[in-house]
């Protein structure tokens, strides 16, 4: 089971992707690899926005099985257009829960 969370403390964000999906044998797991590029699609978005100096702080950690993402927007209020940007990217896991709900559990 991979369980998928985001959420905002206090202007800082945090998204974690933790475990395998279990579809299929490691290394053909179509599933995984379908969280994987959603996971690092997040990265790169949020490693760009921060490059343009949009955040403030921005780290992230990749692991096997394990993904943490932390950022910090300048201001939320001047940022309508990037948490859509987030929010598309966060979709692509609502709809693989959705068809995939024994083996991804989201918390968005």
């Amino acid at each position: 089971m991979t369980n998928i969370t985001f959420e905002d403390r206090g202007g800082t964000s945090f998204f974690e992707c933790a475990g395998h999906t279990g579809y299929a044998p490691l290394g053909k797991d179509i599933l995984c690899s379908a969280v994987s590029v959603l996971c690092y699609t997040l990265d790169a978005y949020l490693s760009r926005l921060h490059s343009e100096g949009r955040l403030i702080g921005y780290e992230s950690f990749f692991d096997n099985g394990y993904v943490r993402i932390e950022f910090i927007f300048q201001s939320f209020k001047d940022n309508a257009k990037e948490l859509e940007g987030i929010g598309a990217i966060l979709g692509g896991f609502l709809i693989l829960e959705e068809s995939f709900p024994d083996h991804i559990r989201t918390n968005l």
